[in-house]
């Protein structure tokens, strides 16, 4: 009996290998794609401050991703510093703050309170380094309907020219988050980005990215439950210019970023008002906010 069955048996054995060989197979070529857009994640933030004008350690992923969830609506000054020296030369230096006199700077301007400054700071960069037509107030930025929109020049486009050189922008989102988390962040710039969050810094990458849906670096950053504001400065010297910047698609289902459908500065405060607003344990958050939506309503 035992001897009829050992061929099928046999036959059983070599049928359950050769499935699991065809499984792993199949499990590697779907797996190629994910490998190809994969690379080593930067963890090591926030930048120290020795280590905040630093080149990161990592290798460049030079991947390219026209197909990412790039974030194309953003705020800030209705004007970028003209005539920098270049965007190495520029990049030490904190036009912000001495446009504001010291009531903001790049860290303070992360933050919810540096944001809301902004409803009466104005942003008075020095003639000779002010665009044409400049106010010194702050603005809706739109980068266009995608990422390489406008040629590759999107810091350009923004302010309604064509192509400039030797000039910073910055430019800001809110995030606001459900709970406290991870997220991937990615940019693509032409030349010099710095990254800010909740008054932190958590990138420094002086070369550009080749495409501005090219992205060399991937950075884990954290996000608090609630609202996060992020700045993205770009420095330019010649050629194209661009700030480009998406999160991970699993980050983009679970948070909520303004300016969304806002065309207006104040347009953008009403989104910030109604954006959700976490309560407990959080007293003095909600008295913050209370204050802020009465102000508003006034």
């Amino acid at each position: 009996m035992k001897q009829d069955r050992l061929p099928n048996l046999v036959q059983c054995n070599l049928g359950n290998f050769q499935w699991l060989v065809f499984v792993n197979i199949l499990s590697f070529c779907l797996f190629i794609p994910m490998i190809s857009f994969a690379g080593p994640v930067i963890t090591s933030g926030p930048l120290s401050k020795e280590k905040e004008m630093q080149q990161p350690e990592q290798s460049r992923l030079n991947q390219k991703r026209p197909d990412a969830l790039w974030i194309l609506n953003w705020y800030g000054p209705d004007s970028g510093y003209m005539n920098n020296g270049g965007a190495k030369k520029s990049s030490t230096i904190d036009h912000i703050k001495n446009a504001t006199n010291g009531i903001l700077d790049q860290p303070i301007l992360s933050t919810i309170e540096g944001l809301l400054k902004t409803k009466e700071v104005k942003v008075n960069f020095p003639p000779k380094h002010a665009m044409i037509g400049m106010e010194g107030d702050w603005m809706i930025v739109n980068l266009g309907t995608r990422p390489d929109a406008a040629g590759g020049r999107n810091m350009s486009s923004r302010y309604g020219f064509a192509d400039l050189n030797n000039f910073d922008t910055w430019q800001i989102i809110v995030i606001n988050a459900p709970t406290n988390m991870k997220a991937i962040m990615s940019p693509a710039q032409d030349d010099y980005a710095q990254i800010w969050i909740n008054g932190q810094k958590w990138h420094n990458d002086s070369e550009w990215t080749g495409s501005p849906t090219e992205v060399d670096f991937d950075i884990e950053v954290d996000l608090k439950a609630g609202n996060n504001v992020l700045v993205y400065r770009c420095g330019e010297s010649g050629g194209h210019e661009y700030a480009n910047l998406h999160f991970d698609r699993d980050t983009m289902q679970k948070v909520q970023i303004i300016p969304d459908q806002a065309k207006t500065k104040a347009a953008f405060f009403d989104e910030l008002v109604n954006l959700p607003i976490l309560v407990s344990n959080r007293g003095r958050l909600v008295s913050f906010w209370a204050d802020f939506k009465l102000e508003i309503s006034q």
